[in-house]
C-alpha cells in the first residue's frame, strides 16, 4: 500500500504518485488516469488508456461469445 499526501496544486488539490506506482501504471506526464469508486467503498485507479483496452477486450469477448 502506497501512502498519498494531499498538496495544494494551484487552485486545487493533487496526489504525488510514487514512483513504482507510475511504473506499474505506465503513465507519462499528461496521461489522464480513471478513478472508480467500488461497491465496497474503496476506489479504483487505472491508466486511462490501460482501461480503455481493457473495456475492449470484455467487447471484444462478448462479441465472439455472441456467433458462437
Amino acid at each position: 500500500m502506497a501512502e498519498l499526501k494531499v498538496q495544494v496544486v494551484g487552485e486545487g488539490l493533487g496526489l504525488m504518485l510514487p514512483k513504482e506506482v507510475v511504473e506499474q501504471l505506465h503513465l507519462h506526464a499528461g496521461d489522464s488516469i480513471s478513478l472508480e469508486r467500488l461497491p465496497h467503498g474503496s476506489f479504483r485507479i487505472a491508466n486511462l488508456d490501460d482501461k480503455l483496452s481493457e473495456q475492449m477486450g470484455l467487447i471484444e469477448g462478448y462479441m465472439h461469445e455472441e456467433d458462437a
